[in-house]
């Protein structure tokens, strides 16, 4: 189902976001596994090849960037879920971005360093 922009672009709709942030991100060393948009909320789950614990924080840098370089191309910013599992399935942790966030940020309300600290905040380390 597309939904239709203001300025008559059809908006992403997951099938196409998935696709769009897997070209950009695979290189990086970050794989989705799922994305589901549900009750205004985008969840992206991924794997990361980066070793050790916790959630990589350049990683979660890398993904918010694509999401909002997406913004061109009909992705309309909402409250983002990210689920961080490591290549064998095992969960890292999680974080969020919220939809005010990433509509402060569009505005030039706010800041790339403020955007980041907010949501590198919200790791939670499995």
């Amino acid at each position: 189902m597309d939904d239709e922009r203001t300025d008559g672009e059809a908006a992403l709709d997951d099938d196409d976001l998935r696709e769009r942030l897997e070209q950009r991100l695979m290189s990086h060393g970050v794989y989705v596994t799922d994305l589901e948009t549900e009750a205004g909320t985008l969840r992206v789950d991924y794997e990361t090849a980066t070793p050790g614990t916790g959630v990589p924080h350049r990683e979660v840098g890398r993904v918010l960037n694509r999401l909002l370089a997406l913004q061109e191309d009909g992705w309309t910013p909402t409250d983002v879920r990210g689920t961080v599992a490591d290549i064998d399935g095992d969960r890292r942790g999680t974080w969020r971005a919220d939809e005010e966030w990433l509509a402060a940020h569009a505005r030039g309300d706010l800041s790339d360093v403020d955007l980041s600290q907010r949501v590198l905040d919200t790791i939670e380390e499995t």
